[in-house]
């Protein structure tokens, strides 16, 4: 898909500010994070394209996000809290027009509803949705994460924590056709891809720069640099499988997976 160029750079910047790093973030740090997010992006997709191709299906659903994910139930969980979350704020939001309020919920509740039976189908035992409905098992990454978010905003006076707070609200979605565009823009990936999908989409992207920034240690008042930033990704982005030989091999990872 071509198109006109794009790019998320300012929110981005406020997603990694968000994430723990300086209110300004490098502007080389934040061009990197915005490039090798639009790189896993578009990894996911053509993956996604091949799930799609082999279920027949001519455009991706959130049932291919759902098995791209299939050994990462924690991600799976996360996914289904955002969408829990969503469908349960809009019943108790305030808005002059019930109508609206009708049709947001229905369309909300529908997005669970459709992701949950994604991982039924996907889960013969039903484990899978038991465990993304549950509490039982920590997560233990999400609680590490909050710990040093807490951390940063331990020492903040009321402007920096606002400003701070604001971050920790910004969100690909904010801007959902742009969001597309960008993603897809400069690439021959398919565009056929449903709105929950793309929520999906817009999730995981987001914890991915999380990932990304978290993973560099000490990153606590002072900014990532590109250097951190990279050997953050190469982490992330590699795993180690052990031969029969017992040799180990190294293989790429997608970090949105």
């Amino acid at each position: 898909m071509n198109g006109a160029k794009v790019g998320f750079f300012s929110e981005i910047e406020k997603i990694m500010h968000g994430f723990g790093d300086v209110p300004n973030p490098l502007r080389m740090s934040v061009e990197l994070m915005e490039n090798l997010i639009k790189k896993e992006l578009n990894e996911i997709i053509r993956e996604a394209e091949t799930v799609a191709e082999f279920r027949m299906s001519s455009k991706i659903d959130i049932e291919e996000i759902v098995f791209l994910l299939r050994r990462n139930k924690f991600k799976l969980r996360r996914i289904y809290k955002c969408l829990e979350t969503k469908a349960l704020g809009s019943k108790i939001e305030k808005d002059a027009s019930e109508e609206i309020i009708s049709q947001r919920n229905s369309k909300n509740e529908r997005n669970l509803s459709h992701f949950v039976k994604a991982l039924e189908e996907l889960d013969t035992f039903g484990d899978l949705v038991d465990f993304c409905k549950e509490e039982g098992e920590p997560d233990l990454a999400r609680v590490d994460r909050l710990l040093r978010l807490e951390k940063v905003s331990r020492d903040l006076d009321s402007a920096r924590y606002e400003a701070f707070a604001k971050a920790r609200t910004v969100r690909f979605s904010c801007a959902k056709q742009k969001f597309a565009q960008w993603a897809l823009s400069g690439s021959e990936l398919s565009s056929n891809i449903t709105e929950l999908a793309w929520l999906a989409l817009d999730f995981l992207a987001f914890e991915a720069i999380g990932q990304a920034g978290l993973t560099c240690a000490g990153l606590l008042g002072k900014p990532l640099t590109p250097d951190e930033i990279s050997e953050a990704y190469r982490r992330l982005t590699t795993r180690i499988r052990v031969c029969l030989s017992g040799h180990q091999e190294l293989l790429p990872k997608c970090l949105l997976i």
